[in-house]
Formats: C-alpha cells, sequence, structure tokens
C-alpha cells in the first residue's frame, strides 16, 4: 500500500512572485505602499518597484496580473477624466450663466448712458432758461424774498 500524499507544503518561487505581485497591487490601490512614494499611480512599473521585481517579470511570466493593473490604471484614467468632464460642465454652465449677467450689465449700462444723455441737455436747456435775463425769480412760499428759486 501506498501512503496518502501529504497537501502540497512548499510554494514554487513563481507563486512567491505572484503573491508579492497581488500584495503590491494592493498596497498601491489603498495609497500605502511600502517602498513607492505614497499616491503614486497604480502602474507596471510601479507595481514592479513595490513587488521587488522587474517589469519584464510581469510581463512575461504573470500576464494576468499585468492585465489586472492596466485595467485598474485604465480605471482609475477614466474616473480623472470623468471627474475633470463634469468639472467642465459645471464650468461651462458657471460661464454660460456669468455672460448673460455681463450682456444684461451691459444693456443696463447703455440704458443708463442713454438716460444720462437726455437728463444732461435736459439740464442745459433748463440753464439756459434761467439764465435768461428775461426770466425773474418768484419769492419762496415763506415769504421770504431772499429766497429766489429757479
Amino acid at each position: 500500500m501506498s501512503q496518502p500524499e501529504e497537501p502540497k507544503l512548499t510554494t514554487t518561487r513563481g507563486e512567491l512572485t505572484a503573491k508579492a505581485i497581488r500584495q503590491a497591487i494592493v498596497r498601491i490601490e489603498k495609497g500605502r505602499p511600502k517602498v513607492v512614494k505614497p499616491g503614486r499611480k497604480l502602474s507596471i512599473q510601479s507595481v514592479a518597484e513595490e513587488a521587488g521585481v522587474s517589469r519584464a517579470t510581469i510581463h512575461n511570466n504573470h500576464p494576468s496580473l499585468a492585465e489586472r493593473i492596466r485595467e485598474a490604471g485604465n480605471k482609475a484614467a477614466r474616473l480623472q477624466r470623468d471627474e475633470k468632464k463634469s468639472e467642465l460642465k459645471e464650468l461651462r454652465a458657471k460661464y454660460r450663466e456669468l455672460r448673460q449677467e455681463y450682456v444684461h450689465a451691459r444693456e443696463l449700462h447703455q440704458d443708463m448712458a442713454s438716460e444720462m444723455a437726455s437728463l444732461v441737455a435736459e439740464n442745459q436747456r433748463l440753464r439756459a432758461i434761467v439764465e435768461n435775463e428775461k426770466v425773474i425769480g418768484l419769492p419762496s412760499k415763506k415769504g421770504n424774498s431772499n429766497n429766489v428759486r429757479y
């Protein structure tokens, strides 16, 4: 009779490397890397540095992990792109609102300038009438003839 097989306790070098790569991916995704600078984006280069392996090792020996890294990196890029897109949309809406406000203010300014020109012309006409020698002042309502109103 043969003896029952014992479970495999030794791990291969490739398995250890794959485990190190997976742990590096998780640490970088969570923003708590041990080797690379925190806040660095997830890329094959950053994972390779964090795991202590070469990029070629990830590409050649662990293509599924390389694909996982690319997908996660693309996801981050898409999220950043979508954030910028929504920010741009908000800024465009704000620009349209401010542009309308500017056009309205400009119209008011033109109306006020026109009204001011009319008032200046009327003021000049009234001054000419008052300065005419034929115009005499009327006494005030209080009866004081020194207070002449024009």
